[in-house]
């Protein structure tokens, strides 16, 4: 690492993603006037001292990612308030989730120093409160993306009106597991009118009331919408989407379970809104209707990502309305939709550029599924097959991408055995007997 690093005096990004064994050396090489760039996410043990004099030596760096070092536990204080003093108006996007020991005193100093902020990722810093992050955001007023997921103190009986503290310009926001002291505390949105992105999954109060005034002002500019979680998320509520975001291209309904999409409708039939839709995750959507999801497989030409996991109502029909008609289908996941069978899958593999495919608990699927993904799916990245107790060749089909196929759920008269050798699993009616 340290000859790869050495003499780079025109690196502009350094990207060192997962290296568990990165520890402190490397940091005496990277020195370049302009190095812009540095990526250490899933650095598990890198540690302070090297982040610190990486900082120090390179004080052009603008984005900053440190997500899940682990090993900087206390220390992450000491290496963000270095970071806000050697990087001071240079730094413009930092990424410390997943560091779950990061305190107010880290946002005080990054409120000192880093006025150009546009991007912070606290996710899981659940040390951070209302009144830091206040502070944060009354001076940071360039900030477009935060992420507050999981920060549980930022929003508190104490502090109910944090939100209304955000700065106009915010375009993301994610409030994932943040519970809100009264429904209302969501009023501090209205006023974000270039907002694109915004998550709010697993809020569970959330009102048909609170959206019903939230969605007139905000709702044209968004893009993307994350409900998933929200057990109180049901077809009147969601009548308030249909209504006003009308440049929707992303809605991640998961585990909404009284759902069943009526009220959708509307934006799945307007020829011109339905072509905007790329992502539609209806994961355990047990109510979802099946007329809708026709509906949508037969108007949203240009999605990319669908995903109707647990839902055991998904027939073949349904998958080959997906192939006649969404061409750029690359994302699927069809987890224990046991009505499933070969002639629709296949189908779906022939027409459609699939990347990711989850089929796992689907039982009525064999090789021929699996072989058919494998001979027409050029860019195929992974399958997923656990359980499908018929699929016997998934391991070998092409090996370039990633197979998972556990030890399938059995019928109750079908008999499997682990072949010690390759440690593949087989049925044992169709092993080879000598």
């Amino acid at each position: 690492m340290l000859a790869l690093l050495q003499h780079q005096d025109e690196l502009e990004a350094l990207e060192l993603r997962k290296l568990p064994h990165l520890v402190t050396d490397w940091a005496h090489a990277v020195l370049s006037p302009v190095l812009q760039h540095l990526d250490l996410r899933g650095c598990t043990n890198v540690d302070a001292p090297a982040v610190c004099e990486v900082v120090f030596s390179n004080p052009t760096i603008s984005t900053m990612i440190l997500a899940h070092c682990h090993r900087l536990g206390e220390n992450i204080n000491t290496v963000v308030q270095r970071i806000a003093e050697s990087l001071n108006t240079t730094l413009e996007h930092l990424d410390v989730a997943g560091d779950h020991c990061l305190s107010d005193a880290s946002l005080t100093a990054i409120s000192t120093h880093c006025s150009n902020l546009k991007s912070l990722n606290l996710h899981g810093c659940r040390r951070v409160t209302a009144e830091a992050l206040q502070e944060l955001l009354v001076s940071c007023l360039h900030l477009q993306k935060l992420d507050l997921s999981y920060c549980y103190q930022v929003t508190s009986q104490t502090a109910p009106h944090i939100l209304f503290h955000l700065p106009e310009r915010l375009q993301f926001l994610s409030l994932c597991g943040v519970q809100l002291p009264y429904p209302q505390t969501l009023e501090g949105l209205t006023k974000l009118r270039r907002l694109e992105e915004l998550v709010l999954c697993g809020i569970s109060n959330l009102t048909v009331e609170v959206m019903d005034m939230l969605l007139p002002k905000i709702g044209g500019s968004l893009m993307h919408l994350d409900l998933s979680g929200c057990t109180a998320v049901d077809d009147v509520l969601l009548r308030s989407v249909s209504a006003h975001c009308v440049n929707l291209q992303r809605l991640v309904l998961s585990f909404c379970t009284q759902v069943t999409g009526v009220t959708l409708l509307p934006m799945f039939e307007d020829p011109e809104r339905a072509q905007n839709i790329t992502c539609l995750i209806f994961t355990a959507c047990v109510s979802m209707s099946m007329e809708v999801l026709q509906v949508i497989a037969s108007t949203c030409t240009n999605l990319e990502r669908f995903h109707v996991a647990g839902l055991t109502e998904v027939k073949d029909d349904l998958l080959l309305t997906l192939a006649r008609n969404c061409s750029k289908l690359m994302n699927v996941t069809f987890k224990t939709c046991n009505q499933l069978t070969d002639a629709s899958v296949c189908e779906l593999s022939r027409c459609c550029p699939l990347r990711e495919v989850v089929l796992s608990g689907v039982r009525r699927l064999t090789d021929r599924s699996i072989l058919s993904l494998a001979n027409s799916c050029q860019h195929l990245d992974c399958v997923y097959v656990s359980g499908c107790t018929q699929v016997t060749s998934a391991d070998c089909c092409v090996k370039r991408v990633h197979i998972e196929h556990k030890t399938p759920n059995m019928d109750p008269n079908q008999l499997m055995a682990k072949n010690l050798d390759t440690g593949e699993y087989l049925r044992v009616d169709q092993m080879a007997v000598s």
